[in-house]
């Protein structure tokens, strides 16, 4: 044994062993790309491995051997920017996407990529599983959601974009239809927590601390939960029985509900701790509507009670053929326009700015106006009078001032463009904000920090207020936004709550973003080569009502994918998210290094190679460390590398003949230059369980490590360790998808008579008729008359069994196995 120092930690090796090699195994960061074994050194080294050795200088770990008494550094100034310089090479000639464009903007934080790549291979409920790891409520939010991530998708170079909302809401509506796992409850914590309001931030927040083992109860003041949800967002986009079947999964989870106890009337912040609650969250949304000053104003019926109205069949006025106004341009607004043109009326919604200004989605004005609603822009009211039964309201037209220090521009009155007009109704359907009478529920509301908009102060980071043990989401805090957004913040409260409750340290996150490559932030940066790597495929829209039928029924508008549209439609998909990630030790080092990706290429250099079988192959992120090259057992990878570290730099690579597709290439690429084709899911090692098995295709018995998320095996990598030693064949490395096989036999099945049909039966009446039909034969045709053939891939064990049970039991000794062991 040679005794030396790491960073001045005694550390032990052997004669011949370098550096690199002790360091490995004492699991001290030394940083290196092109690392495999000391039996398998490189050519060419990345140079990350060195280190500065007391007396010598820097050296290479990889090449420098160990010697008695050595001191070793290992993060000196100088070998910091030793690396940094060879990082910022690499970092210059890597071209690709860490993360899927479509993932970055989606508020939910949902793996887009991953759940659509599952449902293009047929797994819906493992791509549901995926969504509900951080959505509980995907068919709702797929039918409300405004989609940020649509408008970024990579498809629309080529075609159109993913239709990505609509595939989240086909699976979570095959969830509705046919079941889905429910997700396994830990052990209970003995803490309670209170959630008021049963909108989605608050249904959301208690799925996730569900799901920690806490017991939850939900106050809301409605006898029925879902908040808006259930009550404002009209039925022709959400209907209420989706809401209902998707709030029933959620209390499966042990969840309890009272409704009809209003916060400040039936309880205070102060008797839910006195009850024994650890925690509250607050959700209560944002139901109060603001005013623009003008004259008249009090007038105009309130747009969000005539929402909720509609949706109570509470609202009885006969509307048909009259002239309804609705003020303002935002969901609102459009939502009360939709309704009320259901009702027969005739819609105009006065809005002060462009059509293009107006704060929700193009689609959703197109529909508007494809249903007759006809729109005044550039307007306002002044002042509304009623006169009988009408209702006058003095309009104008509105200009834009030049914009100030902030960059706004300001909506003025033109002058001299004032105009009268009639109308049967007026609705004002503007922004909401919060209640603020909160403050007067009790002694700790009192406490309550606001801030001048009327919110809640909130810690941004764990939303906790001012009061411990009290945190708050959603609408109430952040004013009228979407519904993904107030899941979000349910679900990063639920986070905080966890913390808070088991009294741990809130765990210090890395900001990663600097360290995320990408082919180009907006799609005009894209490099036009890049996109004519693939060919057009047509997309797939959902069914829709015709507009006579939209107008006269609150039928729900869109209807879902079929199975086979959501497959064809999930399989446009470009998987622009690096399917390498969780291997990815390029960007690891990094993060590591604290190298920010600057001055990463633009340009597309390499095809995309899909030749191989079983195997991509994206040169673009490549880093030229031979891995590959030296792992492949069968001398079955010819590369060449020209100019390294240069913008002259070029990679040649191509599979031999010789290859036998056993994929060990592929979990040695330290990046996502090599991924396996089946593999659609990006992630990372902290979001999977490594379940360690043993192959079963034959009887060698090798080690694996199979990557599993949601009960959905995502791949299969070779555990290093005897006898396989990290290598596996093609059938262990590839071939797991065959346990989704429909047709593969998951209970035993039997049959008298070979006309007769298979029926399904337990193992013992399996195994009992067996052995009746065995001795049956051998009673009239003798033991000869009996022959046993085992599988090859059992282990040697299992066949000495088999012969065993065929020579003592049976009496025979005609026995046979492929594998002749």
């Amino acid at each position: 044994m040679i005794k030396f120092e790491i960073n001045k930690q005694e550390v032990y090796g052997f004669s011949g062993e370098t550096i690199l090699d002790v360091a490995k195994r004492y699991n001290i960061y030394i940083p290196s790309l092109c690392y495999l074994s000391k039996d398998k050194p490189s050519k060419i080294s990345c140079g990350l491995c060195v280190v500065e050795v007391k007396g010598e200088g820097i050296k290479r770990a990889c090449e420098t051997k160990i010697k008695e008494g050595l001191k070793v550094f290992t993060n000196t100034p100088e070998v910091k920017k030793i690396r940094k310089e060879l990082l910022q090479k690499l970092i210059k000639n890597h071209y690709g996407d860490c993360k899927a464009p479509c993932h970055v903007p989606c508020p939910g934080g949902l793996n887009i990529q991953g759940y659509i790549g599952l449902i293009a291979k047929g797994d819906f409920k493992g791509a549901l599983a995926l969504i509900k790891e951080k959505l509980p409520l995907p068919a709702s939010v797929g039918r409300v959601c405004p989609r940020f991530c649509e408008p970024v998708c990579r498809r629309a170079l080529v075609d159109e974009p993913i239709a990505i909302n609509h595939l989240k809401r086909f699976v979570a509506d095959y969830g509705l239809k046919y079941g889905e796992d429910l997700p396994s409850i830990p052990p209970s914590t003995g803490k309670r927590v209170a959630i008021i309001g049963a909108g989605p931030s608050g249904l959301s927040c208690a799925y996730f601390l569900r799901l920690k083992g806490h017991e939850v109860t939900i106050f809301d003041a409605h006898e029925e939960p879902g908040g808006l949800l259930r009550y404002g967002i009209p039925s022709y986009k959400l209907p209420i029985e989706i809401v209902r079947k998707e709030v029933e999964n959620i209390f499966r989870l042990d969840i309890e509900f009272q409704g009809g106890k209003v916060w400040g009337k039936d309880f205070s912040l102060k008797d839910l701790f006195e009850q024994g609650f650890s925690a509250i969250f607050i959700g209560v949304g944002a139901r109060k509507e603001r005013k623009l000053g003008f004259e008249g104003e009090e007038l105009a019926l309130s747009g969000l009670k005539l929402l909720f109205d509609i949706k109570e069949n509470k609202f009885r006025e006969n509307l048909s053929g009259k002239r309804v106004l609705v003020i303002a341009g935002g969901y609102t607004a459009i939502a009360v326009a939709r309704s009320i043109r259901r009702l027969s009326a005739d819609v105009y919604v006065i809005y002060r700015r462009s059509k293009l200004e107006m704060p929700i989605p193009q689609r959703e004005l197109r529909d508007a106006e494809k249903e007759g609603i006809k729109f005044l822009f550039m307007s306002m009211p002044l002042k509304i009078q009623k006169e009988g039964d009408k209702y006058r309201v003095l309009t104008v037209k509105t200009i834009l001032s030049e914009p100030d220090e902030h960059k706004v521009r300001k909506v003025l009155p033109a002058k001299g463009t004032e105009e009268w007009q009639e109308f049967d109704l007026v609705i004002k359907a503007l922004r909401e904000g919060p209640e603020t009478d909160f403050v007067n529920y009790g002694k700790l509301e009192e406490k309550l920090e606001i801030n001048p908009g009327g919110y809640l102060v909130v810690n941004n980071f764990t939303l906790e207020i001012n009061v411990p043990g009290v945190f708050a989401g959603g609408d109430f805090i952040y004013g009228p936004k979407t519904v993904i957004q107030a899941v979000a913040s349910g679900r990063k409260a639920a986070q905080s709550i966890n913390t808070y409750l088991l009294k741990e340290k809130s765990p210090k996150k890395t900001i990663t973003v600097k360290f995320d490559f990408s082919r180009g932030k907006r799609l005009d940066q894209i490099d036009p080569y890049y996109a004519e790597q693939f060919s057009e495929k047509q997309s797939k829209s959902p069914k829709e009502l015709p507009i006579s039928e939209r107008i006269s029924s609150f039928k729900e508008i869109y209807s879902t994918f079929s199975e086979k549209e959501a497959i064809e439609e999930a399989q446009r998909c470009l998987q622009c998210g690096c399917l390498g990630f969780h291997k990815c030790e390029f960007r690891e080092i990094l993060i590591k290094e604290n190298v920010s990706v600057i001055g990463i290429p633009t340009k597309f250099r390499y095809p995309l190679n899909k030749d191989h079988p079983l195997i991509n192959v994206e040169l673009n992120k490549c880093i030229a460390c031979f891995r590959c090259m030296r792992a492949c057992p069968y001398n079955s990878i010819e590369m060449k590398i020209i100019d390294k570290g240069t913008p002259e730099e070029h990679i040649t690579f191509y599979f031999k003949e010789t290859c036998v597709k056993c994929g060990i290439c592929v979990d040695v690429c330290p990046t996502g230059a090599l991924t396996k084709k089946e593999q659609k899911v990006p992630y990372s090692l902290e979001n999977v369980k490594i379940v360690k098995s043993v192959c079963g295709y034959c009887g060698v018995g090798c080690n694996i490590n199979i990557h599993v998320r949601n009960n959905t095996i995502l791949e299969i990598t070779g555990e290093n360790r005897p006898p396989n030693y990290g290598n596996l064949c093609v059938k262990g490395r590839f071939g797991f998808e065959i346990y989704k096989n429909e047709e593969r036999l998951k209970k035993p099945l039997i049959r008298e008579d070979r006309k007769d049909e298979f029926k399904e039966v337990s193992w013992e009446e399996a195994l009992d008729f067996v052995a009746e039909k065995l001795s049956k034969i051998k009673k009239v045709y003798g033991s000869h008359a009996i022959g046993l053939l085992s599988s090859s891939k059992i282990t040697n064990e299992e066949n000495y069994l088999a012969q065993k049970f065929a020579r003592a039991v049976l009496g025979t000794n005609n026995i046979d196995c492929s594998a002749r062991v």
